[in-house]
């Protein structure tokens, strides 16, 4: 991992779609954590055989492949009962060293799409022969990738033994850790600060060899009423704050590209929602927000008056014209409505963080 933004990238449509709208020098300065979830369900057909995968994400990799071709990559699979298929249990199949999973890699790796493979160690709490497997698993990767990741909570003490375990079978590969926060809490950032830490005191008591630490996480709520007004609000980006906290510039720096780890898109929202635009800035996001007027029933010319008032904010990222997001604003602002549908904003929203993240870190 060469890059000093490691940014976490689960495959969902706003994700994908954050993405495939960024520029490239945008992605040339991005080293991708690409956590594989399942895909959408399949329509009901008559005649289809039982038992069948409903949830496939045959197309969501084909679109990881065509978004990333090229790069170095990390790859890894979700741990989110929700976004779980038949597909990735398989995967998480712990027997002879979680040989799926490794073959997987493998077959993707002998297509040579991406510049390079860094796979995930992945690792299931409840196999009885956990040591074992673990060990048959890393030592089988190490022998096919040069590098190798392994992701942990920041409230998973058993990480310790992991990581020694790994350590002694890497083969002399390069090892890098990602402490992964997930979700902070805004009221919580000091308690988030002192237990990275820790456990970056901790890690340096034992790690040997090449070794690189992650620090990752998201401050973006699921629910934008938890911590904000009902109109318009600012809150702080505490994934920023944590990572600069640490002082230390050997600490790579990640988030979830403005993403909460938690997807909702099953919800249905039987009332409608509230349009509401995002502009994160270097440390702080602040939104706009309006409802419907009584009666109408489409979303369009709303957001578009949202989009005015993002616009006319003294705080609106204009030097980020040539930004995808900031540009459908700005389209928006004028009476053209790109999208009624939040998912599309969420997409707006991630593609100006990742730039001004970017920028932030004086990468581009």
């Amino acid at each position: 991992m060469n890059k000093k933004y490691c940014l976490v990238v689960k495959t969902g449509d706003a994700e994908l779609r954050a993405i495939q709208h960024s520029s490239s020098e945008v992605m040339k300065a991005i080293f991708p954590l690409v956590e594989l979830t399942r895909g959408r369900k399949l329509p009901s057909r008559k005649g289809r055989p039982d038992p069948v995968e409903l949830y496939p994400f045959d197309k969501r990799l084909d679109l990881v492949k065509q978004l990333f071709k090229g790069m170095d990559v990390a790859l890894d699979i979700t741990t989110d009962e929700r976004l779980i298929n038949g597909q990735i249990k398989e995967l998480y199949n712990p027997s002879e060293g979680y040989k799926n999973w490794v073959t997987f890699l493998k077959e993707i790796q002998s297509q040579g799409i991406f510049n390079s493979i860094s796979p995930c160690v992945i690792i299931d709490a409840s196999d009885e022969n956990l040591s074992d497997n673990l060990a048959n698993e890393v030592r089988s990767l190490s022998q096919a990738f040069d590098e190798l990741v392994y992701r942990s909570d920041i409230y998973d003490d058993f990480c310790y033994e992991d990581i020694e375990l790994i350590q002694n079978n890497l083969n002399g590969k390069r090892l890098v850790i990602v402490i992964d926060c997930s979700y902070i809490i805004q009221s919580s950032v000091n308690s988030y600060e002192a237990k990275v830490k820790a456990r970056i005191d901790n890690l340096k008591k034992i790690l040997v060899g090449d070794t690189q630490i992650v620090v990752t996480g998201t401050s973006f709520p699921n629910n934008i009423s938890e911590i904000g007004d009902d109109k318009s609000d600012t809150f702080s980006l505490c994934e920023v704050k944590l990572h600069e906290s640490l002082k230390d510039g050997k600490i790579i720096y990640s988030d979830y590209g403005s993403i909460n780890p938690v997807r909702n898109d099953t919800i249905v929202m039987a009332r409608g929602w509230i349009p509401r635009i995002d502009v994160p800035l270097e440390e702080e996001v602040f939104y706009h927000r309006l409802r419907r007027p009584k009666n109408v029933t489409a979303y369009a010319e709303t957001y578009s008056d949202v989009a005015d008032l993002v616009v006319k904010d003294s705080r609106f990222p204009r030097y980020l014209s040539a930004n995808w997001g900031v540009n459908q604003i700005m389209k928006c602002s004028e009476g053209t409505s790109p999208s009624s549908q939040p998912n599309f904003w969420i997409s707006v929203r991630m593609c100006i963080h990742i730039e001004t993240q970017l920028r932030r870190l004086k990468l581009l």
